[in-house]
């Protein structure tokens, strides 16, 4: 799969089976073929993975759970492992729209686990619960290419080697020198982020499973005095990834996908806070 794959969408307001079978429709008719779940339903049971498979079945349309690994106020294992489990438990009991699974949001720009290799304990824990149901089923972790920098996870080498392929997070927002979403710099620093991944991944294969613009600075404040986050902004860069399928997307073979489906982190939406689209929603699927 390259070129658009579809929307991250966010389970912290526990829509649903209705409306997420709803949402999905609506998001594949614009040319959406995989949705990223975000965010824990509360406390992330099985119960809501059990209506999001349903929900994508009902929508004809793949799903990447991700098992949220953030600790609030207990421990990793206190807080974290139960969601692991219970997203496990629900891709065994009903894996046929579920194309991968994914730890996040970004544990190792967050130590989440301590470590990275005991972050790849637990992913290869994972996998090995899913060879035992007699499921194929790749697992990634959803993290930018400065968590797998950040040195207070140590050595990387066996979360490279425990995950089955790259979810990046690449956000040329973030960086020291964005100005405009439409501005060649931008790319640049999306294409610098993918380029490091590539370094690391042993050939593994890439996905960018999290990229976008805000149409304001409301929820994350930029990293540079030159900023325009605005829907024209915003617009601008869903049409430079856009206008990269056939120079970029496709001879590498990566599928992006937009931040949020709607405006749950203020600004990173393509729904505003009323539902309706900030710009015309529609990115080619081939070319």
């Amino acid at each position: 799969m390259y070129a658009f794959g579809g929307f991250v969408y966010s389970l912290s307001s526990c829509p649903s089976a209705e409306t997420m079978a709803s949402d999905f429709s609506t998001m594949k008719s614009v040319g959406s073929r995989i949705v990223v779940t975000f965010d824990p339903c509360e406390d992330g049971s099985e119960d809501t993975y059990d209506n999001v498979f349903a929900a994508a079945g009902a929508a004809g349309i793949y799903v990447i759970p991700i098992a949220w690994t953030l600790v609030d106020s207990g421990t990793f294992t206190s807080e974290s492992v139960p969601r692991l489990e219970a997203v496990t438990d629900a891709v065994i009991k009903n894996p046929s729209n579920v194309i991968a699974v994914a730890y996040g949001d970004e544990p190792l720009l967050d130590d989440d686990a301590g470590s990275a290799s005991n972050l790849a304990t637990y992913v290869t824990q994972m996998k090995s619960e899913f060879v035992n149901a007699g499921l194929d089923m790749p697992v990634s972790i959803s993290e930018m290419a400065g968590g797998w920098q950040n040195s207070a996870n140590g050595d990387i080498s066996s979360m490279v080697a425990a995950i089955d392929f790259f979810m990046v997070n690449d956000m040329p927002y973030f960086f020291p020198d964005a100005t405009t979403g439409g501005s060649s710099g931008s790319w640049n620093d999306f294409v610098s982020d993918l380029e490091y991944i590539a370094s690391i991944a042993n050939g593994k294969h890439i996905m960018v499973t999290q990229t976008g613009w805000p149409s304001n600075e409301d929820e994350f404040a930029p990293n540079s005095n030159s900023i325009d986050a605005s829907v024209s902004s915003e617009a601008a860069f869903w049409q430079l990834l856009d206008s990269h399928c056939s120079d970029f997307f496709k001879p590498n073979d990566i599928a992006w996908m937009w931040r949020s489906w709607d405006d749950h982190i203020t600004g990173w939406g393509v729904l505003d806070s009323n539902g309706n689209p900030k710009f015309t929603v529609q990115a080619s699927t081939s070319c």
